[in-house]
């Protein structure tokens, strides 16, 4: 065995020891509701049981802030525990977010943060998936909790393992929506299951011409991701403006 495999090795080693190590401790701070911390981004000073203040300055937060009107609707898919939706909401308070997650620990982490802010008439929890089709689908919940998705590759990224599995129930976007205002905004980051996102909010994005945020994920996940999103979006006359890790699309002008 090569020197360099072993210090593959040892870094894989050392890696899921302090993520595992770190996952267990942020889940009792969350059970005992310990410590909620006050936590600075760009958005607004939010307070989270969040250990640490991971993204504090996210250039994908500092975007759509600025894209964001003071009465915005915004359409948070993938919320997890609540940075995005939090800061946004802390930020402006006539805002309103729908903050869609599908992991039922997470769901109750992100309840726990609204709670703690006093958010509950800023941000609208919904604990659900969203995908191309309407109905109850097995979602893998990963040792580490934001790898979790409806894909097992997904949730066993990083030397993660498959914690559990649940039944849990998704929904269209286009649904969502006759159900709430419209998004001015949409922010998806749902571990590869964009293009379905996409999908099931066809009628939307035709219709209300919202400005679409994509995490895109590529990292041992099955599937070209971004090439499916890209075909989707062009297709319905959207502009896609490229970052390192995320893309900004926008409705082109009628002409």
């Amino acid at each position: 065995m090569s020197v360099e495999s072993v210090r593959r090795k040892l870094y894989y080693r050392l890696r899921r020891l302090v993520l595992g190590g770190y996952y267990r401790l942020v889940h009792l701070n969350y059970d005992r509701e310990w410590l909620a911390t006050q936590k600075r981004t760009h958005g607004g000073t939010v307070r989270s049981y969040e250990l640490y203040n991971r993204h504090g300055r996210d250039e994908m937060l500092t975007e759509l802030e600025a894209r964001c009107g003071r009465e915005s609707v915004v359409f948070d898919v993938g919320a997890n525990v609540g940075v995005y939706a939090l800061a946004l909401a802390a930020s402006e308070p006539d805002r309103r977010i729908v903050a869609v997650e599908p992991a039922p620990v997470v769901a109750d982490q992100l309840e726990t943060n609204v709670r703690v802010n006093g958010f509950g008439e800023r941000v609208d929890v919904r604990r659900c998936g969203l995908g191309a089709e309407s109905g109850e689908r097995p979602f893998y919940v990963s040792t580490y909790t934001e790898l979790s998705g409806f894909d097992r590759e997904s949730a066993t990224r990083w030397e993660a393992a498959v914690a559990t599995v649940d039944s849990v129930s998704v929904s269209r976007l286009d649904d969502l929506v006759a159900e709430s205002l419209p998004p001015d905004l949409i922010k998806i980051d749902v571990e590869g299951a964009g293009p379905d996102v996409l999908r099931g909010g066809r009628e939307t994005l035709e219709r209300h011409r919202p400005t679409v945020f994509l995490e895109l994920h590529e990292d041992g996940l099955v599937g070209d991701e971004p090439a499916a999103c890209r075909e989707l979006l062009e297709g319905l006359e959207y502009a896609i403006l490229e970052r390192d890790h995320y893309w900004i699309a926008e409705a082109k002008e009628s002409t």
